[in-house]
């Protein structure tokens, strides 16, 4: 009887130890935890919102990215079907997207391709990109002397401006130029403001803006018609 109790002690007393041992260990544990924890708190929550961003921009990235694919797939197909004339209407029917975000692409594709702008009757801009058309203006190796001289004539009235596409180079309102073409003072007026220093004149009769070095006689333009 006295045997069993000493046994049974015993083992009371080891398990106590081990107990004993097991809370200690998790204590210790919860305390390197706890200091980890309180010293690593101050970068966590720096770097927390870091990731958060970092993640957001990503994401913006991968949606602008798509975005600018879809833009210029829908403008090199309007160039191919409308042959190189677009609208700021047509534009952004077709790219499903606001005016303001069609015309600030389509003015940034303007300034990238050099392309001219024209009025129509009713008043909508067209974009003209004439680089679709640019083969078509080089001159044929085995041209005739007369069918190369119409194609110089071509080439100075491609360079030709009508009154809104001037003033639009200019800086100034369409109406200003209007008031100015007949004026003698033209020429001199327009190379102060013009970004290049070209002085431009009036043609009534083509009722277009030519550089001055660069407009066609009433000779050629006679022989051209």
């Amino acid at each position: 009887m006295t045997k069993l109790l000493r046994t049974a002690i015993d083992n009371a007393g080891s398990n106590l130890v081990r107990y004993a041992v097991i809370f200690g260990a998790t204590l210790c544990l919860v305390g390197v935890v706890s200091t980890l924890v309180q010293t690593l708190l101050p970068l966590l929550q720096i770097l927390v919102p870091l990731l958060a961003v970092w993640w957001l921009w990503q994401r913006y990235r991968k949606v602008q990215n798509r975005q600018q694919k879809h833009l210029h797939t829908t403008f090199y197909r309007l160039l191919q079907e409308h042959q190189g004339r677009m609208t700021l209407l047509d534009f952004a029917m077709t790219a499903e997207i606001p005016a303001i975000a069609a015309r600030y692409y389509l003015d940034n594709r303007a300034k990238e391709f050099a392309a001219r702008f024209e009025v129509t009757e009713q008043g909508d801009v067209v974009y003209v990109f004439s680089t679709l058309q640019f083969s078509r203006m080089q001159p044929s190796p085995t041209a005739t002397p007369v069918a190369s001289e119409d194609s110089m004539n071509e080439l100075q009235r491609s360079k030709a401006l009508s009154q809104a596409e001037l003033a639009k180079r200019l800086g100034v309102a369409a109406k200003t130029v209007s008031r100015k073409k007949h004026l003698s003072t033209l020429s001199d007026w327009t190379q102060t403001r013009d970004p290049n220093g070209v002085s431009w004149s009036y043609d009534a009769q083509a009722q277009r803006f030519f550089p001055v070095s660069d407009r066609p006689s009433a000779q050629s333009e006679t022989e051209h018609r």
